[in-house]
């Protein structure tokens, strides 16, 4: 089953889509999180091609735009992480308290900048079980100007970025947000990726110091968003066989 539906945030809606395994019983699930200027369903449908995947093999998975993003209300100018952190956050609380969760058994998946997401709302996020992380983005600076805080947005290919995106940079610190996760964690990177760095990646190999499991699997030739067809089967091969050894 697949239902879309509005999930609230910082006063506001945010536009998700549920997809639900057959049968009546609790699942386990995984919340998706999209990247910079992304979407729920994300380049070429890779979020909808991976949780259709995904639930039929029995998972229960929520895909959702950021405030500011995609269907959901609110300005992309007003976006910020701190505050897509947030929104995570609460989409995480709408999966964990659905009747068909088992809130015992809960991944996050980040793609890019969602992957950053996803390190910074670990803290915060209770019992998440695994954690899979697309491309992700490990220095929030690589998006700082070289002149520094602008004073007004910047166009960045037709999205205005406000001010207040870039006045937090410095202070946000993913690789130190996951030094206390205990579940585990899977990184998958493409080796031909010139949007995010393979070392930006590999970074958070020396951060889960604490997960009682970490793998960096590379994928041979795939770009940022994996855009390949065997990157992408590969991809979501691998993301499903982790996720079904971890939950």
């Amino acid at each position: 089953m697949e239902a879309l539906l509005w999930i609230p945030s910082r006063g506001k809606r945010m536009a998700a889509a549920l997809h639900l395994p057959d049968g009546r019983g609790r699942a386990p699930a995984v919340l998706m999180c999209h990247g910079f200027t992304g979407h729920k369903a994300e380049s070429h449908r890779l979020f909808v091609h991976t949780a259709r995947r995904l639930a039929q093999e029995g998972f229960a998975v929520l895909r959702f735009d950021f405030l500011g993003s995609g269907d959901s209300e609110g300005l992309f100018e007003e976006m910020t992480i701190r505050g897509e952190v947030e929104d995570a956050l609460n989409a995480l609380a709408y999966l964990r308290g659905h009747q068909r969760v088992d809130a015992n058994r809960l991944a996050m998946l980040g793609f890019s900048l969602g992957g950053c997401v996803v390190a910074l709302s670990l803290p915060r996020a209770g019992a998440i079980k695994t954690v899979v992380l697309w491309a992700p983005v490990s220095n929030p600076m690589r998006w700082m100007p070289p002149t520094g805080v602008p004073d007004q947005p910047q166009n960045r290919g037709g999205f205005l970025v406000g001010v207040d995106f870039f006045r937090e940079l410095p202070d946000l610190k993913p690789l130190e947000s996951v030094r206390g996760y205990k579940g585990s964690a899977l990184v998958l990177h493409g080796s031909a990726d010139a949007a995010v760095s393979l070392d930006e990646g590999r970074a958070y190999e020396r951060a889960f110091t604490s997960a009682h499991r970490f793998e960096f699997q590379r994928i041979d030739g795939a770009d940022h968003t994996f855009t390949q067809r065997e990157a992408e089967r590969l991809l979501i091969e691998r993301t499903t066989e982790w996720l079904r050894a971890q939950l």
